[in-house]
């Protein structure tokens, strides 16, 4: 294979993994969006998870 071929291939493969990166990026936002993930999500199952109370005026846990 010649060198600029290899270079066209790499472009075009470049440009196929960036497009496949934002398309990921984009679906989990417009979930996040649609579902109305709560920001404080993570930390409050944590919480939950550790037999807490989640505190949502303060934004903390509670043992």
């Amino acid at each position: 294979m010649s060198t600029s071929k290899k270079k066209i291939l790499l472009i075009v493969m470049s440009l196929f993994i960036g497009t496949i990166a934002l398309i990921m990026l984009a679906m989990t936002g417009f979930i996040y969006w649609t579902f109305d993930f709560h920001p404080d999500a993570l930390q409050i199952d944590t919480c939950l998870d550790a037999g807490g109370a989640w505190n949502y005026q303060l934004h903390q846990c509670k043992y």
